[in-house]
């Protein structure tokens, strides 16, 4: 009798070599399946649909239509559990309680289908979306709103510290100090609080009769908390006359506080403060913002498809195992 051909579409039959499963027929496939039902297309779908779910929502949560519409971007997010519900759906239905020969309930297969795929499929997905909202939480609150913010405010050139108050300037995002300019380091203090919050205030060279600073840059961890000893951003450098606005909502309370500890310590009035970083060069860290929060959706993007791949041959290897 002539040998028995290969299964069409078997590995065996594409690359001429035997191997312990097959992508057709009725031997055991990736996922331990006995029925006739090609692997190739459930390994894919196991593979990106996930990882796109993960990207979807990723994205949702760290960019312009989470800045636009909070509200939106969450009812998006949420519509993407749809396919994750539909897939444990799908995945009850190939099972069934049955009682074995001692009497215990054990979950089989129904017979509608091989449970095994579906139920990875469900499971990983539910994983990429629970992962994405985080991520896309830190990655927008992180990164991406603060660029938002800081652009959607105004800049302010050749701004006398003596002249303006913190009241005029409310809605600045980047405010550049008029030649002269200077940061008064001998009138610079430390709140401590776990971390060093210190403060300068900002003045005008020309104006020694200044009587109010509500324009004050700041930093953390730079200065010791009990002495004049300022060093923060470009403190040194002469060429500094910008400031940009502090847009963390979490450590504006601690730097207000160092800097009522200021007005105390050396008598000063600041009626409005305004909270700066001081800088040459404040668009370049604007930009670096949005640089680091799309390098960190790349870079999570890119390793969550690693992690769904690496996932996926694990379940096929470990599948191939137990149906050998």
């Amino acid at each position: 009798m002539p040998p028995r051909p290969s299964a069409y579409g078997s590995v065996s039959a594409l690359f001429g070599k035997p191997m312990p499963f097959h992508l057709f027929g009725d031997k055991p496939t990736l996922f331990g399946e006995s029925h006739k039902r090609a692997a190739l297309p459930v390994l894919v779908g196991c593979l990106f649909v996930p990882w796109l779910l993960f990207t979807a929502t990723f994205w949702m949560k760290s960019f312009e239509l989470r800045r636009d519409s909070e509200t939106l971007a969450n009812v998006l997010c949420n519509c993407l559990l749809c396919p994750v519900v539909a897939f444990a759906w799908m995945t009850s239905n190939m099972v069934q309680l049955r009682m074995d020969d001692n009497l215990q309930p054990r979950l089989v297969a129904s017979g509608n289908g091989d449970p095994k795929p579906m139920g990875f499929l469900t499971a990983t997905s539910l994983l990429a979306w629970i992962l994405a909202i985080s991520l896309g939480d830190f990655n927008y609150h992180s990164f991406m709103r603060p660029y938002y913010e800081i652009n959607d405010l105004n800049v302010y050139p050749n701004v006398d510290p003596s002249k303006y108050v913190g009241s005029q300037l409310m809605d600045a995002g980047m405010i550049q100090f008029a030649t002269g300019s200077v940061l008064r380091l001998d009138k610079s203090i430390g709140f401590k609080n776990d971390q060093v919050y210190c403060v300068a205030p900002v003045a005008s060279s020309t104006n020694t009769n200044q009587s109010t600073y509500d324009f004050w840059a700041i930093g953390m961890n730079c200065c010791s908390g009990h002495l004049p000893d300022f060093k923060c951003g470009e403190y040194s450098n002469p060429s500094a006359r910008w400031g940009l606005r502090l847009m963390d909502d979490s450590q504006r309370k601690m730097f207000g506080l160092a800097v009522k500890e200021a007005e105390a310590t050396f008598k000063l009035k600041a009626s409005n403060p305004i909270l700066m970083y001081w800088l040459s060069d404040p668009t370049a860290e604007v930009n670096a913002y949005q640089d680091d929060g799309f390098s960190y959706f790349y870079m999570f993007t890119f390793g969550y498809f690693a992690v769904q791949l690496f996932l996926v041959l694990c379940a096929a290897l470990t599948s191939a195992k137990l149906d050998a």
